[in-house]
């Protein structure tokens, strides 16, 4: 603390007042009378403060000497500003601080608030230091007739400095004033500038040779150590309740070494100690004064000193003088912190509580009967007076009087700090003091006191006040005392000898005081304490030039008595014989003992260090760990991994994982988990992570620690302690980092683990008492199921409530090309290569689908290591296909060969060398390949795939382990050559997926066509034919294993052979139980691997546990099979006979909906969770048990529509709102009708309030009534300015918040009816309004798709997002506030994440409107309604398994074949272009058209090119179908084109426009031949006739138009009288067909060419005709609707009259449950196969079968498909199936179109 100032003028403002005139700055200090000064000459202690010294040398002082030094050379940044006037006339001059000191170390360049005295000499430089003192001249002594010796102290010296011998690094230090050694050599070793100023430069030796060899050999960990023990040093004396002598000794000698907080706790410490203690302890007492005067720069507050001086002065009035030597030793104390406050310019002493107490009791104490009293007091008197108390000399003159004091004197020489200046310095003083008239006073009226006089100076009256009085004196001993700690005691010696105050009695004393310290000091040499004796001889023989008072003589034979008694022997006896000789006469010592060493003796014992050096070295074993976990980070290239925030969020919004992580760890959140494929940079970013937390750790910071989760025996019980145990941390070490420290636990590997168990809760994480810590987790994706989050999530409140708000999760994003680019970048210069950034870059481009699969970081790096080896030889790239296997395979092979020429190089013992001849001749490739398919296959037999093997050669030899970790030399060279990682015992694969390619092999490897030359095949003949028992495939079920699923899966496409031989394994599962796991496995792999089952004879096979999940088995026979617990979610499986197979525990992955027979517009779970209500479009109310769900009541009453229904708390009532415009209360029990409540208008949203007593309604007659629910009675009316769409309570039920048509969010006082605020929302047409359950925001559902949220209490909006196409119509939060669900109008139904915003998953089942969804209260299941006339049910934890449409699906706009058959294309609403292989489904060259859909595609007749459409949709672009390279561009649409057709031949492109023309181009050059105009609307269809010759348009106009290209005439070939939106037209050989979408909408007319007039309209119901096309031979069309497809065949009448064909359209095939709008139709050239793409990305490709001789009866059957996003069950025949559930049973009845056939 500093004086406050706020009662103070400015300086400027003081100026102003006083006019002050320009003077240099003497003193803040009062000033002698010439009487004064006169007795100063050589008085006593009664007169003034004793002489002693302040001696310190520690760096509390430095600036009180620094700034005497300054003032006795002249500082040159003091000058005067202008010249001064007379001294009988010159005006006072006022100097302020611009900032005050704020503890004891002083601002160097801080200028004083002083009041000076004026000079008239010239300006000359003068001192900023606040503490010189003017005193008057003294009168000249006599003669002397001895004068004191000026060589007694021949020479300045090094000053001392205490050393011990230096321990060896490591080495245990046991003496603590060893271990003060070493950190003050550690500290000087650091200090990067020597002093600079003149005054400052000390005697320091520098560090010797030997000092600095020791300091080279200290590394940071031992630094570390040395401050550990130092502060644990602190921690055991705070600890000590005796604080014994020895302790007390031992504990200061630390104190110059402490860094800043660990001194002032062991200040506070001393300080609280000695004010608890009844009874005075010296030692403690002196304890704390040396730790005062040893304090560090900054380390004291004024209000340290202030309260120890309170303190001592209190202890001191309260002992008795005469009982003891307490008095004395607290006089001495008081002093010495006197003295460091006076150096530090405190200035917190209370004017009147602190230091006039204190002042009166050391003026009493000079008359005290002890000489030795009397003077120590006088001392501390004298400190007293330079001591600053709370007011500055300037506040207390404008406080009194507004008048300032005034004097004359001068100081024109500039001092130096020698003996010298400091001579002339004290004499000059003295002059100035002499010619002082004046004072401030400090206790009674200035104003009274003071008159100023004609001349201008001020006159004291002497009677008024008593002047305080400041000696030069002690100032002449600061000076003294500076000489002595800098070791320049030769110039010490001058200035005693010659000072003008040396006759002063208060000087000799303190000088005496000063020479004994140094005799008794064990530091000084042994030379320099004989001298001191000497000295002190020789001040008690100096006669006049000295003039020693009789007093000072005793004291000196006192301070020799003293020295007498040490135990050094040889000071010991020159102070005896000096004794000896001065006590001839009659003068004799003091009685008593007196202490005279400034420092308590050196302990001769470190019993704190010994207790430390017990306790568990933490803080030093936390660093070693540190150190050693940054040494051991290895990381050639690290890139920064992007993420999204959920697996099914798009990635559109990528974000740096490290800076969300960063957020994670300063914010409230506990439980971070990082999903990411195999391969993403899991491990690698936590390594990366710890790294960087590792580097920044301070001390007492939170500990990053990693954790590979699969070493820990342990995880889910002991994790941390189990980890820091493996770091060699002791018990106690872990107990106490457990209650005092924080943790980032960043846990990798949760997934290779096989953890199910969640390490927050197991833990007990954040319990009081428990691990304080940042969970951070990272799993691969694949490992969890859609539950996962239940794993993760913390649980409070005894574990029982999930706090979802503490959790969060990210998912690792693949890389972008950017990040691959900038990986390569860096790849490139790790070592030398051929291959430069291009080379790379180009050949992963070139290679298809290269670079989709490198985004995997590790793919990535393989794909670097092996791109040469894999490039060689093969000119042309594009054909060139790698999968991840080979990859793997080629990487393998490039590292054995390394390792291979590595030992070739390598010089080897003759053991090893023979071993390693042997493996050559073997082949050193593949026994080393053998050897890692051995370790991984045992891996996964013994230790159940957890990768690490823990190996210690005495206890395992005997064990599986040491056939590859045992020192036997082959075992030793394949292990050093293998893709293994080693930490201490510990080995493991460098990475998981090493791991589980090597495994996958020995199932699985390579095929390579063998070269005579090649090494012998490593596998025995009896390997590759096990039995089945024996077979890999056996051993486990794999669909945990689902990277090594996929390795096998990429086997199969590799290797027929091994599809060949699993489908032989699934056969012989049909005879054979014991095949049953390896069949399960294999049928796994072939799904996977896209092997298709459609129509295959399954009957019999044995696969439980199978993942046949997305796996097509349309019309397969599965009768008799063991299905049990196979996983059949989004599988295909329309037409499968399950007749008898066993299936129990099946999974499809969705639930029963609940259908109704009308359109459902509202449902609503009860609270009790026991009931469900749905409301219909009729007007009734279906009740259902939602533990059978089956219908238990129906309420009637309502005439029209249901918009809305709500249960009350209780569950005993339900509330309905209609559009006959009631409202109305039912009993839940009875199922009557308790009130009819009505509006004006159609009713659209009902609430029930939270305390159940009121019911709110709203509607279209814009207005919101409240209800009382016992009465019926209308509480309120309150009206909107339109219809109100929905309302909502808030959760305490006192605001209603409505939303409207117009926008707004409006609230309604529940209680008094008052409207409250409107909102204005940020876009119109609001359909929906929800609180969320803890009331803090208010979620709102546009027409526009959008989801917004308000703050519940300011109303501001704070967040939207783009939900769903089309408008939202509902919203949900989850009980707990996790989630919200959203249903639309675009038949979705999505579930977000409350707090990321992101989407967890789709549930895309209905095929109509959704217009209301529901939470459970349980918040496990999700309800929602439809106008499809269904209620669907929804799984809630399997959140994240439905059809994600906005991430995972491309809606497709068109599909077409190339006419060689070989190559499907669809083009995406996205506007890409994707290529299939017709015949397989293999996906191809994927191809970026623009942003646009692609709903125009042409192939050319050579299948060379493709013409598509591009974001310029008026330009029209063919392409290169081998490259995927744009080469001709056709422009000249001024409107969007819909149309393109290639001319037979390849001559010709026409395209059609919505600008009603169509453009005839030149195929090859892109020129534009011609337009052809007559169409009166859009051209939405195009085709060339069979030979070329013929355009045949048709347009939206209502016909088509023939245009004759060698004629150029046009001619109108069909007419139909109207609007037509499709078209399509056959140009078979058989003739013209024509087809198109009737006026119905639903139906399609056909057109007979011969007569040209309508043929036949073909109906199909209600539904919308989507798109249509003609089969190559005109007898088929396919029409896609919503979710169907019709085929039509055209059966000819061969007896026609006239022998023409006649016949009709028959409805021949209908292929339904497709889940989604079949967007395009296109059949594959000269056969009877089609493909349909749909809105939900879906494609698949089907063939017509006649399944009867007559050619009546036929049958589609799916050849292939992909995207399929749903389970696919029509038609499945389940007779005697056993074991399925009842819920299965209702569901397949549901799914099967009532075609079931189930056993009786």
């Amino acid at each position: 603390m500093s004086s406050t100032t706020r009662d103070i003028p400015t300086i400027a403002q003081g100026l102003a007042t006083i006019q002050l005139g320009p003077a240099n700055l003497l003193s803040p200090l009062g000033h002698l009378t010439t009487r004064d000064v006169a007795e100063d000459v050589d008085h006593g202690p009664g007169h003034t403060s004793d002489a002693r010294s302040v001696s310190s040398g520690h760096s509390s002082k430095v600036g009180f000497r620094k700034r005497l030094s300054r003032f006795l050379n002249g500082d040159p940044k003091v000058k005067e500003t202008a010249p001064a006037s007379a001294a009988s006339s010159a005006p006072v001059t006022l100097v302020g601080t611009e900032s005050r000191i704020q503890s004891a170390a002083p601002d160097l360049d801080a200028v004083p608030v002083s009041l000076g005295l004026h000079s008239p000499a010239p300006s000359a430089e003068m001192s900023s230091t606040p503490l010189v003192v003017p005193e008057t001249q003294l009168q000249p002594s006599p003669a002397a007739s001895r004068t004191l010796r000026v060589d007694i102290f021949p020479e300045n010296v090094i000053k001392p400095i205490y050393k011990t011998d230096l321990p060896k690094p490591h080495a245990r230090v046991d003496k603590t004033p060893q271990l003060v050694y070493c950190c003050s050599l550690l500290s000087k070793a650091q200090e990067p500038f020597p002093p600079t100023s003149d005054s400052d430069v000390s005697q320091d030796s520098p560090l010797d040779d030997k000092e600095k060899e020791w300091v080279q050999l200290i590394d940071p960990i031992l630094q570390d150590r040395y401050r550990w023990l130092v502060e644990q040093l602190v921690r055991a004396f705070a600890d000590n309740t005796l604080k014994t002598s020895d302790v007390v000794a031992e504990i200061v000698l630390v104190g110059p070494v402490l860094d800043h907080d660990t001194y002032r706790s062991l200040l506070s410490c001393f300080i609280s100690n000695f004010e608890q203690t009844t009874t005075l302890n010296v030692t403690l007492l002196q304890g704390l004064v040396q730790l005062v005067e040893c304090a560090s720069s900054g380390y004291l507050v004024d209000d340290d000193l202030v309260r120890i001086a309170t303190v001592l002065s209190k202890e001191l009035s309260i002992t008795h003088i005469g009982t003891s030597d307490h008095p004395l030793h607290l006089t001495l104390s008081l002093a010495r912190v006197l003295d460091v406050m006076v150096t530090g310019k405190v200035k917190d002493l209370n004017r009147e509580r602190d230091h006039q107490p204190m002042m009166q009791l050391l003026d009493g104490l000079k008359d005290s009967d002890n000489v030795v009293q009397k003077y120590e007091a006088a001392y501390a008197y004298q400190a007293l007076q330079y001591a600053p108390d709370d007011e500055t000399p300037l506040q207390v003159l404008w406080r009194y009087a507004k008048v300032a004091a005034a004097g004359a004197g001068a100081m024109s020489s500039v001092f130096k700090l020698d003996p010298e200046g400091l001579l002339k310095g004290i004499e000059n003083l003295q002059e100035i003091g002499a010619a002082a008239l004046g004072a401030v006073s400090t206790g009674i009226e200035v104003v009274e006191a003071l008159r100023v006089g004609a001349d201008g100076a001020i006159r004291a009256s002497e009677n008024k006040f008593e002047f305080m009085k400041k000696r030069s004196w002690y100032l002449a001993l600061q000076g003294t005392a500076l000489f002595i700690h800098q070791g320049r005691l030769s110039d010490f010696n001058i200035v005693v000898s010659q000072a003008s105050c040396r006759h002063n009695a208060n000087f000799q004393w303190g000088v005496c005081r000063q020479v004994g310290e140094i005799a008794v000091d064990p530091l000084w040499d042994i030379h320099v304490r004989q001298q001191a004796v000497y000295f002190l001889g020789e001040l008690f023989r100096s006669g006049a030039d000295w003039k020693p008072h009789v007093d000072i003589k005793r004291w000196i034979l006192t301070i020799l008595v003293q020295i007498s008694g040490i135990s050094d022997v040889s000071i010991k006896n020159c102070a005896g014989a000096l004794l000896l000789d001065l006590k001839k006469g009659d003068i004799a010592e003091f009685p008593g003992s007196h202490p005279l060493s400034r420092h308590l003796p050196l302990p001769s014992t470190s019993p704190l260090l010994a207790k430390v050096q017990e306790i568990p070295k933490l803080e030093y074993d936390l660093d070693i760990l540190r150190l050693m976990r940054i040494a051991d980070y290895e990381q050639a290239v690290y890139i920064d991994p992007m993420a999204k925030l959920s697996l099914q969020d798009t990635y559109d919004n990528l974000f740096s994982l490290m800076d969300k992580v960063r957020d994670f760890m300063a914010g409230d959140t506990q439980v971070m988990l990082i999903l990411g494929d195999s391969g993403a940079g899991k491990s690698t970013f936590n390594r990366h992570l710890e790294h960087e937390l590792w580097q920044e750790y301070k001390a007492g910071g939170r500990i990053p620690l990693f954790i590979n989760l699969p070493s820990l025996e342990r995880p889910e019980k002991d994790l941390v302690a189990e980890q820091l145990r493996t770091h060699n941390f002791l018990e106690d070490q872990i107990r106490e980092l457990k209650l005092h420290r924080q943790f980032t636990l960043i846990c990798d590997g949760y997934d290779e683990s096989q953890l199910t168990s969640n390490l927050h809760t197991t833990n007990f994480f954040n319990r009081s008492g428990q691990w304080d810590v940042k969970l951070l987790i990272t799993c691969r994706t694949q490992y969890l199921g859609p539950d996962y989050r239940s794993r993760f999530e913390p649980k409070v409140g005894q574990y029982t409530r999930v706090a979802n708000d503490l959790f969060q999760q990210a998912v690792i994003a693949p890389f972008t090309r950017v990040q691959i680019e900038d990986y390569v970048q860096h790849y490139v210069p790790l070592e030398p290569r051929t291959w430069v950034k291009k080379d790379y870059m180009d050949k992963l481009e070139a290679i298809p689908n290269l670079m989709d699969l490198v985004r995997n970081p590790f793919l990535l790096t393989l794909s670097l290591e092996a791109l040469p080896t894999v490039v060689q030889g093969k000119p042309d790239l594009s054909r060139l296909r790698i999968t991840r296997a080979e990859l793997y395979d080629t990487f393998v092979m490039h590292w054995m060969a390394v390792n291979k020429r590595r030992l070739v190089d390598q010089r080897l013992d003759r053991e090893n060398q023979v071993a390693f001849e042997e493996l050559l001749e073997a082949g050193f490739e593949q026994s080393g390949v053998k050897f890692q398919q051995d370790l991984a296959a045992a891996i996964f037999v013994h230790q159940e795939g957890k990768p690490v093997v823990d190996y210690i050669n005495k206890h395992d030899k005997s064990s599986w382990k040491a056939a590859f970790f045992s020192m036997d030399c082959e075992t030793s060279l394949l292990r050093g050559a293998s893709l293994l990682s080693r930490a201490g015992t510990q080995y493991r694969f460098v990475h998981r997926s090493v791991l589980e390619y090597f495994f996958a092999c020995t199932i699985s490897g390579p095929t390579k066509e063998r070269d005579e030359l090649d090494p012998p095949i490593y596998s025995d003949p009896s390997a590759t034919s096990p039995t089945i028992n024996t077979h890999p495939l056996s051993q486990k079920n794999l669909v945990a294993e689902p990277s090594i699923i996929q390795f096998l899966a990429e086997r199969v496409q590799l290797n027929s052979g091994f599809k060949d031989e699993l489908l032989a394994i699934i056969e012989q599962s049909k005879t054979d139980d014991q095949a049953a796991q390896a069949a399960a496995n294999a049928i796994t792999i072939l799904v996977k691997a896209g092997i298709r089952f459609n129509a295959a004879d399954l009957r019999g096979i044995r696969v439980p546990g199978a993942d046949m999940s997305g796996g097509e088995f349309d019309s397969a026979q599965l009768q008799g099979a063991d299905l049990t617990g196979v996983n059949l979610t989004k599988s295909w499986i329309r037409q499968v006979d399950f007749t008898q197979a066993q299936m129990e525990r099946v999974q499809f992955g969705e639930m029963p909906c609940l259908k109704e027979d009308d359109a459902v517009h509202s449902c609503a779970y009860s609270p009790d969770g026991t009931s469900f209500a749905a409301g219909l479009f009729r007007g009734s109310i279906k009740i259902y048990d939602t533990s059978t769900w089956t219908t238990t009541r129906t309420f009637e009453g309502h005439r029209r529509f249901i918009n809305s229904i709500a249960y009350s708390p209780t569950s005993l009532q339900l509330l309905s709102g209609s559009d006959d415009r009631t409202v109305r209360l039912w009993d839940c029990e009875s199922g009557s009708c308790i009130f009819v409540l009505e509006h004006t208008g159609g009713v659209q949203t009902v609430a029930f309030s939270p305390s159940g007593k009121q019911v709110a309604s709203g509607g279209r007659d814009k207005t919101i009534r409240l209800w009382d629910v016992q009465t019926g009675a209308n509480v309120f009316n309150l009206t909107g300015d339109t219809a109100i769409c929905s309302i909502s309570y808030s959760p305490d039920g006192h605001t209603v918040a409505s939303v409207d048509e117009d926008g707004m969010v409006r609230f309604f006082d529940t209680q008094t009816g008052q409207p409250g605020e409107v909102w204005e929302s940020q876009s119109r047409g609001m359909n929906s309004v929800a609180y969320s359950p803890g009331g803090l925001e208010i979620a709102v559902g546009n027409v526009y798709g959008e989801l917004q949220f308000y703050n519940a209490t300011t109303g501001e909006p704070t967040r939207n997002w783009k939900a769903h196409g089309k408008g939202v119509a509902g919203v949900s939060f989850s009980p707990n506030s996790q989630w919200i669900a959203t249903c639309s109008d675009d038949n979705t139904v999505k579930v977000w994440n409350a707090a990321t915003r992101s989407v967890l998953s789709v549930f895309a089942g209905h095929i109509g409107w959704v217009t209301q969804v529901a939470f459970s209260p349980n918040g496990l299941q999700l309800a929602s309604c439809s106008d499809d006339m269904t209620i669907r049910l929804w799984d809630v934890s399997s959140l994240g398994t439905g059809v994600d449409v906005d991430g995972g699906s491309n809606p497709l706009a068109s599909v077409l074949f190339s006419p060689d058959d070989r190559v499907l294309l669809c083009g995406t609403k996205l506007g890409t272009m994707r290529q299939y292989d017709a015949g397989c489904g293999e996906s191809g060259r994927t191809i970026v058209c623009g942003d646009k859909p692609v709903n125009s595609l042409a192939v050319s007749p050579d299948s060379r090119r493709i013409a598509s459409v591009v974001t310029d949709d008026t330009v029209v672009t063919l392409w290169n179908i081998g490259t995927g390279q744009a080469n001709v561009v056709l422009r000249g649409h001024t409107e969007e084109v819909n149309a393109v057709a290639f001319s037979a031949d390849n001559r010709w492109i026409a395209t059609g426009s919505y600008d009603k023309t169509v453009r005839l181009w030149d195929a090859r050059s892109g020129i534009l031949d011609r337009v052809l105009e007559g169409h009166t609307r859009r051209v939405v269809y195009l085709v060339f006739s069979p030979n070329g010759h013929e355009i045949l348009s048709g347009s939206q106009d209502g016909t088509i138009r023939a245009w004759d290209l060698d004629s150029h005439e046009c001619r109108v070939v069909v007419d139909a009288d109207g609007f037509i939106g499709l078209w399509a037209i056959s140009t078979s050989p058989d003739g013209l067909r024509v087809a198109f979408q009737g006026k119905s909408l639903s139906d399609i007319d056909l057109w007979d060419t011969g007569s040209w007039q309508h043929q036949q309209r073909l109906k199909h119901g209600n539904d919308y005709v989507r798109c249509m096309a003609f089969s190559s031979c005109g007898k088929w069309v396919g029409v896609g609707y919503s979710r169907s497809v019709w085929l039509w065949n055209f059966v000819a009448d061969t007896s026609a009259e006239g022998g023409g064909e006649g016949g009709e359209w028959k409805s021949a095939v209908r292929i339904e449950d497709i889940f989604a709008c079949v967007n395009s139709i296109a059949w594959k050239p000269d056969t009877l196969e089609f493909s349909i793409g749909c809105e939900n990305g879906s494609l698949q490709v089907w063939r017509l079968v006649e399944t009867s001789a007559s050619s009546d009866a036929w049958s589609a059957q799916l050849v292939w498909g992909v995207g399929n996003p749903v389970l696919v069950a029509l038609d499945v025949v389940f007779a005697d199936a056993v074991g399925l559930s009842s819920v299965n049973q209702q569901f397949l009845t549901q799914r099967c179109k009532g075609v079931v056939n189930w056993a009786t």
